[in-house]
């Protein structure tokens, strides 16, 4: 057995020099219980050879064994070493790629060191230049605000002046409007004008016009031209022992009912009904311009805007259905 400390030296252990001193008593007292009796001289030098034989033996087989494990010792050693050098020369050479790629980057820095270097340079002329430019152009403008300055000075003067005189002016034109105002406000009393939907006031307007609106006139007309189309429409041409009459015909009723009950207790007969309707403005493309239809005294009418009475006044200058009227005569 045997140890080895951090230098690697090998070195006989503890156990190695304790060892040799026992197997050699311990082989003695085997050569004495050999031998029967102590006093055997011839016994006892014999065993004491063959017992020092066997101890040369034992020595041996240890020393074979400690050389045996010294050398794989040394072996693993070796390994060792050799493991640790090729870690060592991996390492170095990583290190050396490492430490090339470095000076590569570092001769790029001092390159672009260099580059920066210029540009600086340049930039610094070119800060100089920018300079003097904006000191000529800070004096050119410069010159130019005083120009300027005068100028405008010189504008609000002549600006004062015109101020001076259009005040004059404008007071003349306030004397002036405050005499328009006068003649305006008698205008509106005196003359017609417009409201704000862009009628004239119908208490305004001369004559009957005033009296009478656009739709009665419409409706008006629409009663005359009922009361020609019943002078033509009724047998007796018209004829009685009163004045013959046209009545819008009553909602939901005939003829004959409406000249039995309009005037009662005077009760009329029906001649005739007109069914009629004209249209105000020009025609256009041959359309037609009013409607006109014969129901009878007898028939119904069960539309309700089939009667005046059912219209608004507005509608005489719409473009509604027809309206029917009666023909009324009082009976001799």
């Amino acid at each position: 057995v045997v140890s080895t400390q951090s230098t690697g030296i090998i070195k006989p252990s503890a156990e190695m020099t304790v060892i040799q001193p026992t197997v050699i008593f311990m082989a003695f007292m085997i050569s004495m219980i050999a031998c029967k009796s102590l006093q055997d001289v011839d016994c006892l030098a014999g065993t004491v050879d063959d017992s020092l034989l066997q101890i040369a033996r034992v020595h041996k087989s240890i020393l074979t064994a400690q050389n045996s494990a010294v050398e794989q010792q040394i072996a693993d050693l070796r390994a060792e070493f050799e493991s640790k050098i090729s870690a060592l020369e991996t390492d170095n050479n990583r290190q050396d790629k490492t430490l090339a790629l470095y000076e590569e980057r570092l001769q790029a820095l001092e390159k672009n060191n260099t580059v920066l270097q210029d540009e600086i340079s340049y930039l610094k002329q070119e800060l100089n230049r920018t300079g003097h430019i904006l000191q000529d152009v800070f004096k050119d403008t410069k010159h130019a605000l005083e120009r300027l300055t005068r100028g405008i000075n010189s504008v609000n003067s002549t600006l004062s002046d015109k101020a001076k005189g259009l005040t004059a002016t404008l007071r003349a034109v306030e004397v002036d409007l405050g005499s328009v105002e006068s003649e305006v406000d008698l205008l509106k009393k005196e003359s017609v004008r417009a409201g704000a939907d862009g009628k004239i006031d119908q208490a305004v307007l001369p004559g009957s016009y005033a009296d009478f609106s656009l739709e009665d006139i419409a409706w008006g007309s629409l009663h005359s031209a009922a009361a020609a189309a019943c002078r033509g429409s009724v047998p007796s041409g018209g004829a009685g022992r009163w004045g013959n009459v046209v009545v819008p015909v009553m909602v939901g009723a005939s003829c004959d009912h409406t000249c039995n009950v309009w005037n009662s207790p005077n009760q009329y007969v029906c001649d005739a009904a007109v069914t009629l309707m004209g249209y105000v403005k020009h025609a256009n493309n041959a359309e037609h311009v009013g409607l006109y239809y014969n129901y009878g005294c007898a028939a119904t009418q069960d539309t309700n805007s089939d009667t005046e009475l059912k219209r608004s006044d507005e509608q005489s200058l719409e473009r509604p259905s027809y309206v029917t009227y009666c023909c009324c005569r009082y009976p001799l």
